[in-house]
């Protein structure tokens, strides 16, 4: 009996130990992800930096609190000069250089496209990821800082956490007129989730600690409802999201944009994760064309904005595709 007891409690302490190392590893993971290289970009056939897609631009680092520096590639469109300016806020693992991949799709329409790198990521400085909880600081610090010398409409654009990001911060920005939301999840855990059950690892109990304990020590992730976020928008939201995205749900992103007091949401079919713009390509541009047009010609008055927060815009649906129930 007290043979079969001592094993009980090797077998509980070993228990213990490998989900106290499965959460280390997650929360690890999590907030340390792959940085994406230039070397990577370069194997990817991506460019690697702006003149490689023919577009001339700037290079500056934006400081903040506790020494963390933040590259930063600023472009300006001289055909464009009273057209938006467009700050591109890239996903979990991504950078810069892919956001810059889709700079064909924007800088025709903008006066300046501004991407950058997020905390944690990219040639971004000694620094961890938040999973959002400071990241959307310092996009509010950055659009402060290109905005004190050129006072134009703001449109915010993100994919997947970069979405996230952007709906959070236009409610803090009333110079931001639309935000487009590419791929987005309502809660942090819906892409982890999915990609722990994608490489069919368990995500239980692991997640649910890690979610805990990164809520007491970052407290901006605590309640982090992108849904509810949306619902506080004075500025039009565009969701887009494709049929096939294995990571985030599209009824998430449909909760989001059914949450925006105005917001289109437009549904992409066969697309995956964040590769609208490779499956679409002239639907995506004409999408994003169109939106940024009716963000920035109508003078948004604050009455307007009040006006507009009683209503919303029916979601629009793909050319006879039926929107999934909740």
């Amino acid at each position: 009996m007290e043979q079969a007891l001592g094993l009980l409690a090797y077998i509980g302490l070993g228990a213990v130990l490998v989900i106290v190392l499965l959460v280390i590893m997650l929360a690890w993971g999590l907030t340390h992800p792959p940085r994406l290289s230039a070397g990577v970009a370069a194997a990817r056939g991506w460019w690697i930096d702006p003149s490689d897609a023919d577009l001339k631009y700037d290079e500056w680092w934006l400081e903040r609190p506790g020494g963390t520096r933040l590259p930063v590639w600023e472009m300006e469109n001289p055909a464009r000069p009273q057209g938006p300016i467009v700050f591109v806020t890239h996903c979990w693992g991504g950078s810069r250089i892919e956001s810059l991949q889709r700079a064909p799709f924007l800088f025709p329409f903008c006066s300046r496209l501004i991407l950058w790198d997020l905390r944690g990521h990219g040639d971004a400085g000694r620094s961890i990821s938040t999973l959002g909880a400071i990241e959307v600081d310092d996009l509010l610090d950055l659009v402060d800082k290109v905005c004190r010398e050129h006072s134009l409409p703001v449109i915010l654009y993100g994919f997947s956490m970069g979405a996230g990001i952007s709906i959070c911060a236009a409610t803090k920005d009333d110079r931001v007129v639309g935000v487009v939301a590419d791929g987005p999840y309502r809660w942090t855990a819906e892409p982890v989730r999915s990609v722990l059950e994608y490489n069919a690892i368990p995500h239980w109990p692991a997640l649910p600690l890690v979610q805990r304990i990164m809520c007491l020590i970052l407290p901006g992730l605590r309640g982090a409802d992108r849904a509810k976020y949306a619902a506080q928008l004075q500025c039009p939201l565009l969701v887009l999201h494709g049929t096939e995205d294995p990571f985030c749900s599209i009824n998430s992103a449909m909760e989001i944009a059914e949450a925006a007091p105005e917001a289109d949401f437009v549904v992409m079919p066969h697309a995956a994760h964040l590769d609208l713009h490779v499956t679409s390509p002239d639907r995506y541009q004409s999408t994003i064309q169109g939106f940024m047009r009716k963000c920035t010609n109508r003078v948004l008055r604050p009455s307007d904005r009040q006006a507009r927060a009683s209503g919303k815009t029916a979601p629009e649906s793909d050319g006879g595709q039926t929107q999934p129930s909740m």
